[in-house]
């Protein structure tokens, strides 16, 4: 009996070295903040969602994040330091969700499951490090608000589930024409069943590109439609069935909008990758997790990779460059509770993947921020850096067009995606050696294009601006 406790004591003790030595792959902790003195929900809770910034004028990268009371901005330019400072008050206290989207130089924010004076804010970004003043700060448009999304090329703000004082709207739509003062354009118009009552009545989360909406509507399923205007609102497709079906929380699309990868957040779900070139006729393509009882919050694809926010097994990236065939290549366990419990809401919540420098910022519930690196032999398409050494985008900034430099290296690059600022896909297209790349359409600001090819990328960052003064 003695000799079985001592060998069972080794067998645990082996299986915790095990998950510790596998804490992270391929992801190196940069910088950590955090403050566990801080107010919390649910005992542990302080953090919860985060977004990043990039001053294209300063070149200066930024952090904003959310805690149960506040808005905390740290400047990231030096990722080692993490540096705060600034801490606004998020109006509304004890809650358990912030949300954040960027706009040119403005951060909205927005709070749920919360007391007190919840309210839609509004921050003007340009002035940082200095000062970062509030511009707009009310609950006409609304009060509490669980997630929002910016449409950079429409110019339009999402809200879902949005309660206002007069009620509650599964998704309101606003203009943000005028940055720093949204005005209300229209809301969702949900369709009734043929028995009667509505298809869903809450949006979780939604991923927009141009005005079609791809809406999770939690245990209903997901839900694409196409939203014109208040009178031009068409249902295009669902998928309301499907493997290892639970509370459908977000979706992201991929560069060619073939494939839809969404979601669920209950434990032990996978991730799906769905086929939706027929919107009338959605495909299941493939599942796939970080380990067997994990929780996956948030997940965006950025070319052949998938960033995701998974609770108790912190961040993952996985290379989905064949969407029937996911592969976990890299990950940080931001959450290094030993052993590990999978229950509840606890570990990794937000990422944020866009920011040129390719860090990482993340938000653990309980354990704070940080900026992370990944290891680019986990994420290379192959060897870039004879790229990034020899190709050159010019005019930047530009007016009405782009252009690669005439090394022979660009005769390998077959494809571009064009990110704004958010990280939102604005356009893609075919790339040929020596064209033009016409931006005289986007919005003026700050953007990310990757250009690819089978075996090559290279990436490179813009400003579009349509009057340049000449010296």
């Amino acid at each position: 009996m003695r000799i079985f406790i001592l060998y069972l004591i080794c067998i645990i003790f082996t299986i915790g070295n095990l998950h510790a030595q596998n804490s992270s792959k391929g992801v190196i902790k940069l910088a950590q903040y955090n403050n566990p003195d801080l107010p919390k929900v649910d005992g542990t809770d302080i953090w919860n969602d985060l977004t990043g910034w990039y001053d294209p004028i300063k070149k200066r990268e930024y952090a904003i994040c959310g805690t149960t009371d506040s808005i905390y901005f740290f400047d990231i330019s030096n990722p080692e330091e993490l540096n705060l400072i600034f801490v606004k008050s998020g109006r509304s206290v004890s809650a358990k969700n912030r949300d954040f989207e960027t706009y040119s130089h403005y951060v909205y924010c927005v709070s749920d499951q919360a007391f007190g004076d919840g309210r839609l804010q509004i921050f003007d970004l340009q002035y940082l490090p200095d000062s970062v003043p509030e511009v707009y700060a009310s609950n006409k448009l609304g009060k509490y608000t669980h997630t929002i999304f910016v449409d950079s090329v429409l110019k339009r703000l999402y809200m879902c589930s949005n309660t206002l004082n007069i009620g509650f709207s599964a998704m309101d739509v606003l203009s943000i024409e005028k940055p720093d003062s949204p005005s209300f354009l229209f809301k969702l118009n949900i369709p009734a069943k043929p028995s009667g009552g509505s298809i869903f009545n809450k949006v979780h989360e939604m991923y927009a590109k141009n005005d079609t909406c791809f809406l999770s509507a939690e245990y209903n399923g997901l839900f694409f439609f196409r939203l014109q205007d208040a009178l031009n609102q068409t249902l295009l497709g669902s998928i309301t069935s499907y493997p290892e079906q639970g509370y459908n929380h977000s979706s992201w699309l991929d560069k060619s909008g073939k494939y839809l990868m969404f979601t669920d957040e209950d434990e032990s779900l996978d991730i799906k990758i769905f086929d939706i070139s027929n919107y009338a006729n959605p495909k299941f393509v493939s599942s796939f997790n970080s380990s067997p009882q994990a929780m996956s919050h948030n997940a965006y694809w950025i070319d052949d990779f998938a960033y995701v926010s998974s609770y108790h097994d912190g961040f993952v990236v996985y290379n989905i460059k064949n969407p029937a065939q996911p592969e976990k290549v890299a990950w940080y366990d931001t959450h290094p509770d030993e052993p590990e419990i999978y229950s509840g809401y606890k570990g990794c919540w937000g990422i944020y993947p866009y920011l040129p420098s390719k860090n990482i910022i993340a938000s653990d519930l309980t354990y704070g921020i940080y900026v992370l690196k990944i290891d680019s032999q986990f994420t290379g398409f192959g060897p870039t850096e004879e790229f990034q050494n020899h190709v050159q985008l010019y005019p930047n900034p530009s007016q009405k067009y782009l252009k690669l430099n005439g090394t022979e290296l660009t005769s390998k690059l077959q494809n571009y995606v064009i990110y704004d600022l958010t990280g939102k896909t604005v356009e893609t297209g075919n790339f040929n050696q020596g064209m033009d790349i016409p931006i005289a359409h986007l919005v003026d600001g700050y953007y990310m294009i990757l250009f690819t090819g089978n075996s090559y990328n290279f990436t490179s960052h813009f400003i579009k601006q349509s009057a340049i003064e000449t010296p």
